[in-house]
């Protein structure tokens, strides 16, 4: 049984005052109270009233009265006029703004969102604009206390006319706040029973006009609708302290009488501390610090049997953090905050469907979306998975860039089929979506077949975030269907990319203890605990944003709305939180990007006050921090867990069923070159993957010249036996068409086809002198495998792609070379044959062959000049000596000998293992 730690009684308790004198009223109609209705600021403020009201009736059962918010009450009833959608109205200020080329290349769907916010404030109090153009000119200049020049003329100009031209508009339908402020009157005119009204804060002129005109008919009974403070304990002491200014020099000693006197009042008055006990501070070191608080906060006050905690987000990455460790603990948040749908991985889907179109298709984007989950649902998932791994390994193997021509070409000539039934129907998908310009809603319903086509409609149905998407989608589909104005594909994104970066997605299916919220949502609700996270002057409270048109000034003379009355709402938020709450913490990082991070001025304000009055500052939480730590919880609070150090070099020893079955010549060189870069390449497999190179790199052109050179052999084995002309002709025929698809993606690929067709005399030189020296082409990219036998019984297999074969009669017996074209200098081969068995390729070739090789050698085939061989010397001796070396080297692995790194020169240079062994840490200790 857990042990319930009591938390402070709530000083303030609105829904039980306003329930106790609901019940007193309503006496006579108990236990059933079903023909009231009680307007609440939010439908989470449902349950806190209901249990208030259950409590001031004392009986055992009881009926409970509709409650509901004011806008949704409001939707019960029909007006004769249709409402036309936010969506349609800013589609026609769009219209308007592009007929009359005002902005340029501004974006006018964000101006026309502005717009339209600054007419609903209009119509929300119930204001209008002069009819006369001169006469709002005039107005506005009165408001901004400056003669009129051209910007405020531009401005006067825009807001009137596109007002009047909105007011007038194409049809019968009215806006939504017009209709709401219809709805409004006729459940006034029909008012039937008493109406009460709780915590409701921030009433227009309109709604204020409904609740008289509905008391002129039936009892209306307001409760803390008036904005008030309350009136007692820590929110008494709120109030006091932010109408108490603060010098922001000096020490509170020093602070004015007025300030001293105004405390010692607030003492006389409250001779116990509100605070104590409720309210306690965290100044974290950085965003993780704050996030594991709040993780050990709660985790805290869970143990201690609190019931409902809430964490106010005023910081959106701490929040992200916190929620994050949350949930790795298994404790699941209830999110009422929600995410912008640009945010979640169901639009990220969707919007790259669209990127990979607009891009041709181009691999990343193509690669990227077909590697979401929510794509192909109707598919088999293994069968799925296996082609987008077959046309990644193809695009990555071949670097083709982009095109859905391009990648049915190669799956068809590698014979794919899982891969062409994918490309068949990103084919069969972008058929539905052409770039022709077309109305929005034509513009959502090809949107949507297309993703019908892809299977991406199934996967988001079955995705919570994605199944919310789709309704949304629909419903604008559905607004728009008569709205006539054309947008081409471009104004088309822009306006969809606004509509996911409004539009909140929320988890509605998460029911826990747990609360994520914003100030807003916390009006009338009770909690054991709370904790403000991101408490810092930044965001506590949230910065005013700007608007486009007028400033704060001229919205309060034109009566509109200001983050002044935004500001004074939320202060009332917060002091009726604090006061309603058990126990509360503010966190916020003391410093970020090594600058000092101030705390909220309401914070740094209620604390000098605080420390004015009662002599001691706010308590602050503390954290133990320990260096490579994890946060836990214990009895006494936050504390770090310590984590064992790594070990400090990488000597790994490879377990037998590790151990590779075969061994490419590269692998060898790398087990000899570095044995920690064998163990991580060719035993973990944490190879990179292959980059589709966009742009032709030297090891592009070297696969590109070992393709030409063997499909000119098969073709001229012995040139000496044509023409020469005809010779050089048909390898110039070849070099262009293997050219050719890379000239395609790439036009400075021309440089290097230009750079071989140069070379390709000197080539043709060599191999004449070659074949006068009785050498002939006798194969080429032959593959062979060779089986090493080892101790025990086991085996280990070699193989290799050796690029060319070569063969001549020495006094009638058969004699052979491997050869491997290389696009290196003559001067960098040499040096890596100066040490015999240092490089390992050509004695593996040789090995391979299972021929008697008298000769094995590299041919640098993109030398200036002739071409001219780097021999491999004693390769029949090597050759063996790499097998029996090999064949040690194996039977040790297999016995647990280690393979530590030590490469050096170029093995570490160009080590994509590096990040794991950190050699180079070590050798610097």
């Amino acid at each position: 049984m857990q042990n319930h730690q009591a938390s402070p009684a709530p000083d303030f308790d609105l829904p039980a005052a306003a329930a106790r004198e609901i019940v007193a009223l309503e006496r006579v109609r108990l236990p059933n109270l079903a023909g009231l209705t009680i307007l609440l600021p939010n439908f989470h403020a449902a349950d806190s009233m209901a249990a208030a009201l259950c409590e001031a009736a004392g009986v055992a059962a009881l009926l409970l009265p509709r409650m509901t918010t004011l806008a949704d009450w409001s939707e019960d009833v029909a007006v004769e006029r249709e409402s036309s959608p936010d969506s349609c109205r800013a589609s026609l200020l769009y219209q308007a703004l592009r007929a009359r080329h005002w902005f340029g290349d501004a974006d006018l769907w964000n101006i026309s969102r502005e717009l339209l916010d600054l007419f609903d404030d209009i119509a929300r109090q119930g204001a209008s604009l002069p009819a006369s153009y001169p006469e709002f000119v005039s107005w506005l200049e009165q408001a901004y206390q400056a003669r009129a020049g051209a910007p405020l003329h531009f401005e006067a100009r825009l807001v009137h006319e596109l007002w009047y031209a909105m007011s007038r508009g194409v049809d019968s339908r009215v806006d939504g706040v017009t209709a709401y402020h219809m709805r409004l009157a006729r459940l006034a005119d029909s008012a039937a029973a008493p109406l009460y009204a709780v915590g409701l804060s921030g009433l227009t002129p309109m709604e204020q006009e409904f609740f008289r005109r509905y008391g002129e008919k039936r009892p209306v009974r307001l409760f803390g609708c008036a904005g008030e403070f309350p009136g007692a304990g820590a929110g008494a002491l709120l109030q006091a302290a932010w109408q108490a200014p603060i010098p922001s020099g000096g020490e509170m000693p020093q602070a004015p009488p007025c300030l001293r006197d105004r405390a010692e009042d607030f003492r006389r008055r409250c001779p116990e501390n509100p605070l104590s006990g409720r309210l306690a501070l965290f100044e974290a070191h950085s965003l993780e610090d704050e996030a594991q608080a709040v993780d050990g906060k709660i985790r805290e006050w869970l143990r201690a049997g609190k019931a409902a905690i809430a964490v106010i987000v005023q910081d959106r990455l701490v929040a992200r953090r916190a929620r994050a460790l949350l949930e790795r603990g298994q404790i699941l948040v209830a999110d009422e905050t929600g995410w912008t749908f640009s945010t979640v991985a169901a639009s990220a889907a969707i919007m790259r469907w669209l990127d990979t179109m607009a891009s041709g298709f181009h691999h990343l984007d193509l690669l990227d979306l077909l590697k979401s989950p929510l794509i192909f649902a109707d598919w088999d998932m293994v069968a799925r998975k296996r082609a987008v791994y077959g046309l990644e390994q193809l695009l990555r193997r071949h670097s083709v860039v982009s095109g859905l021509r391009h990648y049915n070409a190669l799956a068809q000539k590698e014979g794919a089929a899982e891969v062409l039934g994918l490309l068949q129907r990103l084919e069969q998908a972008q058929v539905k979506f052409s770039r022709r310009a077309r109305s929005l809603s034509a513009w959502l319903s090809s949107l949507l077949e297309s993703l019908d086509a892809l299977g991406l409609s199934q996967g988001l149905a079955q995705d919570l975030a994605g199944e919310q998407l789709l309704r949304l989608l629909a419903r604008l589909q559905r607004e728009l269907g008569q709205d006539q104005g054309v947008f081409s594909l471009s104004e088309w994104r822009r306006w969809l990319d606004g509509q996911l970066e409004t539009a909140t997605f929320r988890d509605t299916g998460i029911v826990s203890t747990v609360v994520f919220t914003h100030l807003g949502a916390t009006r009338l609700r009770r909690f054991e605990g709370v904790i403000v996270a991101g408490g810092d002057a930044a965001h506590f409270p949230p910065q005013g944003r700007e608007n486009a048109f007028f400033n704060q000034a001229v919205r309060a003379q034109l009566g509109l709305p200001t983050f002044e009355q935004d500001l004074k709402q939320m202060e009332q938020d917060f002091a009726a939180l604090l006061a309603g709450c058990g126990t509360m913490l503010v966190t916020w990082q003391a410093q970020k990007n090594a600058e000092p991070n101030l705390a909220s001025p309401w914070i740094e304000l209620l604390e000098a006050f605080h420390e004015l009055t009662y002599g001691e500052k706010l308590p602050r939480s503390e954290c133990r921090v320990r260096p490579t730590h994890q946060l836990m919880l214990s009895s006494t609070g936050l504390v770090r867990e310590t984590h064992p150090t790594l070990p400090a070099t990488s000597n790994p020893a490879l377990p037998a069923e590790l151990v590779p079955a075969s061994l490419s010549a590269s692998g060898y060189n790398s087990l000899v070159a570095c044995p920690y870069q064998f163990y991580a390449r060719h035993a973990l497999h944490l190879n990179e993957l292959d980059e589709v190179q966009q742009v032709l790199e030297k090891k592009d052109y070297g696969e590109h010249v070992h393709a030409i050179l063997h499909l000119f052999h098969q073709r001229y084995p012995a040139i000496g036996r044509c023409d020469r002309a005809e010779a050089e002709l048909a390898l110039r025929d070849i070099s262009r068409v293997e050219f050719a698809q890379a000239l395609e993606a790439d036009y400075l690929a021309r440089a290097w086809a230009l750079r071989w067709d140069a070379r390709i005399p000197a080539y043709l030189d060599w191999q004449a002198a070659r074949e006068r020296e009785g050498w002939r082409w006798h194969d080429g990219e032959l593959w062979r495998t060779l089986e090493l036998e080892l101790d025990g019984g086991r085996s280990l297999t070699l193989k290799g792609r050796i690029d060319r074969v070569d063969t001549r009669s020495d006094d009638g017996v058969p004699a052979y070379a491997v050869l491997d074209y290389k696009t290196q200098s003559r001067a960098g081969l040499k040096k890596k044959l100066e040490t015999p068995g240092e490089d390992v390729q050509l004695p593996v070739y040789a090995l391979l062959l299972a021929e008697p090789v008298v000769e094995a050698a590299y041919v640098p085939v993109d030398e200036d000049g002739s071409v001219k061989l780097v021999p491999q010397e004693e390769i029949h001796a090597l050759s063996v000596a790499t097998g029996q070396r090999l064949r040690a080297l194996f039977n040790a692995i297999y016995r647990g000998a280690a393979l530590p790194a030590r490469g050096g020169g170029d093995a570490c240079a160009w080590c994509e293992m590096s990040g794991l062994c950190r050699k180079d840490y070590h050798d610097g200790q």
